[in-house]
C-alpha cells in the first residue's frame, strides 16, 4: 500500500497539522478522526487495514486529517469565544488549506468524499454542508449535528455556523445550496446501542429539518447491535463505501 505523511504550519490555527495518505489511486476521500485524535486515527484503530482493498485496488485514496479538538469542542478553557474561533478556523483550514493540497495531489481539480466517525462525523458533514460546493458527499457514522452542545450554553456567531442543527433549520427554503446538496450523496447512520444515545437525538432532529426543507439525506437508524465503538465503524464504514463506489 502507498504510504505517505505530509504536514504543515497553519498560520489559520497556529499549530502544525499532519496529513497521512494512503493509496496511489481512486476517488479522493477526506477522513476526519474521532474527538481529539489525530491523523492515526484510522491507522491505530484498524480501519486501514479494514479498507486495505478499497486502497489497494485503486478506488479510493484516502487523506487522513489532524483535528484541533482539545482547543475547541474539547477545550476546558473559560474563554469559550477563543475555543469557538479556533473551531471556525478548523473549517477554513479544511476548505482553503486542505482542498487545495488534496486538489494538487490529485493532479487537478476534485471534488472530495467526506467520511467520520463520532466528531469526526460532525466535521465531515459540518464541512459539507458549509460548503456543498467543494465536495462530492459525505458519509457520517454516529455524528453529533448540535455542536452548541459541547459549549456549556456559550453561543455565538462561530458557534452557529459550526451546528448544522441551527443553520440548516435557520435555511430559507429556496436556498440554492438545497439544490446543489440533492446533486450529492449525503449518507448518515446511527445507532441504538452502547453510548449511542449521545448522539442519536441531534440525527433525528436533522432528521426532521431535512424532511422540512426538502434535502434527501439517506438516513440510516440501525437497531441495539450498532454501538459507538469501532466494532460497529468497521463493519459500516466498508459497507456504505460500497454502496457510495457502485
Amino acid at each position: 500500500m502507498k504510504f505517505e505523511e505530509v504536514g504543515w504550519f497553519s498560520e489559520r490555527l497556529n499549530r502544525h497539522m499532519n496529513i497521512k495518505i494512503y493509496g496511489h489511486y481512486g476517488m479522493p476521500i477526506i477522513a476526519f478522526p474521532c474527538q481529539d485524535k489525530q491523523s492515526d486515527d484510522f491507522a491505530n484503530n484498524g480501519m486501514i487495514e479494514v479498507l486495505s482493498s478499497f486502497i489497494n485496488d485503486g478506488r479510493i485514496k484516502l487523506y487522513c486529517l489532524d483535528s484541533n479538538d482539545d482547543e475547541t469542542v474539547s477545550s476546558q478553557s473559560w474563554d469559550k469565544a477563543q475555543a469557538a474561533y479556533k473551531l471556525e478556523m478548523y473549517h477554513q483550514y479544511v476548505v482553503n488549506e486542505v482542498i487545495p493540497f488534496v486538489r494538487d495531489k490529485q493532479s487537478g481539480y476534485c471534488e472530495p468524499f467526506l467520511i467520520g466517525m463520532s466528531m469526526g462525523a460532525s466535521h465531515a458533514a459540518n464541512n459539507f454542508f458549509r460548503r456543498p460546493e467543494l465536495f462530492s458527499g459525505f458519509l457520517s457514522l454516529s455524528g453529533k449535528f448540535d455542536i452548541a452542545s459541547f459549549f456549556g450554553g456559550f453561543f455565538n456567531h462561530d458557534v452557529y455556523m459550526n451546528s448544522p442543527v441551527h443553520y440548516l433549520r435557520n435555511m430559507h427554503f429556496d436556498h440554492p445550496y438545497i439544490s446543489l446538496y440533492n446533486q450529492k450523496r449525503m449518507i448518515v447512520v446511527v445507532g441504538k446501542g452502547a453510548f449511542e444515545h449521545l448522539v442519536s437525538a441531534s440525527n433525528y432532529e436533522l432528521a426532521d429539518i431535512a424532511k422540512e426543507k426538502g434535502i434527501h439525506i439517506d438516513f440510516n437508524f440501525w437497531d441495539e447491535n450498532s454501538v459507538h465503538d469501532w466494532s460497529s465503524w468497521k463493519y459500516q464504514m466498508p459497507y456504505f463505501l460500497n454502496k457510495i463506489l457502485n
